[in-house]
């Protein structure tokens, strides 16, 4: 009887874990994609005289 309790937990809470996982798994997506447009922005220095100058290159898909 608890077999048959645990299959039926399972089997009614299997649709709830999926759009959990697939909602996380979205999620993650997201994040690594915000990170590797992070990552492809690289920064080099610009010497000017008398004064130190930071650009920011930043790469897109459109280049």
């Amino acid at each position: 009887m608890l077999a048959l309790a645990v299959g039926v937990v399972v089997v009614a809470s299997y649709p709830v874990l999926s759009l959990v996982a697939a909602t996380a798994l979205v999620g993650l997506v997201a994040v690594a994609r915000v990170l590797v447009a992070r990552i492809e922005r690289s920064s080099m220095k610009v010497s000017v005289p008398g004064f130190p100058v930071e650009v920011t290159v930043a790469r897109t898909t459109r280049d």
